[in-house]
């Protein structure tokens, strides 16, 4: 799939002074296109100066530098929304288009760390200080809140137990069922 939208050039560099560039991308309709990597070369036009007298080659070479790859997640399209009383707002969502998945995640370590991670990878709000975990528990909910890209209201509810693997159950609400879907089986 071709997300290059448009690209803004940088200006012209001399030798050892940096510059900025921007390329704009278009994300596709289907989120579910979105997690993606994407590889990125930046290509220039080399002109060799003559030191003598400053004066650049009027012809050059093209030259391209690989440079990181760009990871585009689920969490780009979320914009976080703060919810003062989510049970109120996750009640006025529709159960019935309600989506939920079971996971075990044997790579973390703590429920600290299944927290963190999880609201990373939605980009979402953590609702009602549910970032917190206090000490000593084996067990946790994380309530997560956010608008979609298109504007859709999109709550998640994840029951999260510790027990030496983190075993949680991820549930997700919004008006779009295909975006709940999404949202639990993505992870």
């Amino acid at each position: 799939k071709q997300w290059y939208q448009r690209r803004v050039r940088g200006p012209v560099l001399t030798y050892n002074n940096p510059g900025t560039c921007y390329t704009l991308l278009q994300l596709p309709e289907d989120p579910a296109e979105v997690p993606n990597t994407l590889t990125c070369t930046l290509k220039f036009l080399v002109k060799d100066c003559d030191p003598a007298t400053g004066e650049a080659d009027p012809v050059g070479y093209d030259d391209e530098y690989v440079l990181e790859d760009l990871t585009i997640g689920l969490n780009a399209l979320f914009q976080k929304v703060f919810k003062s009383n989510f049970a109120a707002a996750w009640d006025e969502l529709s159960p019935e288009k309600q989506a939920d998945e079971t996971y075990t995640l044997t790579t973390v370590k703590s429920l600290e760390g299944a927290v963190e991670q999880l609201i990373t990878f939605f980009g979402m709000q953590p609702c009602e200080r549910t970032e917190r975990i206090a000490e000593g528990k084996s067990s946790h909910i994380l309530l997560l809140a956010g608008y979609f890209k298109d504007g859709v209201e999109c709550l998640i509810k994840t029951k999260i137990v510790f027990d030496g693997a983190v075993n949680m159950k991820v549930s997700a609400r919004s008006s779009d069922t295909s975006l709940n879907e999404l949202l639990v089986s993505s992870i």
